[in-house]
């Protein structure tokens, strides 16, 4: 998958100001440089380890047919393959927790090793009505 997206450095504590105003930047840059937006937005976090103080890279990214130009704030990057075990999660973000303990209860259930990757794909966003949000929550495996 061919993305173009952003990197930050971040923790639970401060994911709140990048909720819709990343995404809005991505689609906008995409439309400016007249690439298809092919899929919805993921948010990718490497090193999350739940603690709210952690500080880990996030990624938020929209798949693009093409190659966009880069610069500083906008990259572009192909996605190998993401072996993962996945749930789809209806509802409120704030109970994104609850998903994540869910999950990796399975895995550790399945005997399967976490590689400390984990993604959120936004399928359906709904500010307005939290409850309409649909949101795949991935876990990386090795």
């Amino acid at each position: 998958m061919n993305v173009l997206y952003c990197s930050y450095q971040a923790s639970l504590l401060t994911l709140q100001d990048k909720v819709g105003t990343v995404a809005k930047e991505l689609y906008a840059e995409a439309a400016r440089q007249q690439l298809l937006v092919a899929g919805p937005q993921y948010w990718f976090y490497y090193g999350m380890d739940g603690n709210p103080e952690t500080i880990f890279t996030l990624e938020i990214a929209v798949p693009v047919s093409g190659v966009p130009e880069t610069n500083e704030h906008f990259l572009f990057k192909e996605l190998p393959a993401f072996k993962c075990m996945s749930v789809i999660h209806e509802g409120a973000w704030t109970e994104l927790k609850k998903t994540y303990e869910k999950l990796i209860g399975e895995i550790t259930k399945q005997n399967l090793k976490m590689n400390g990757a984990s993604r959120e794909m936004y399928i359906n966003v709904d500010f307005n009505r939290e409850e309409c949000n649909l949101t795949e929550v991935q876990v990386g495996i090795s």
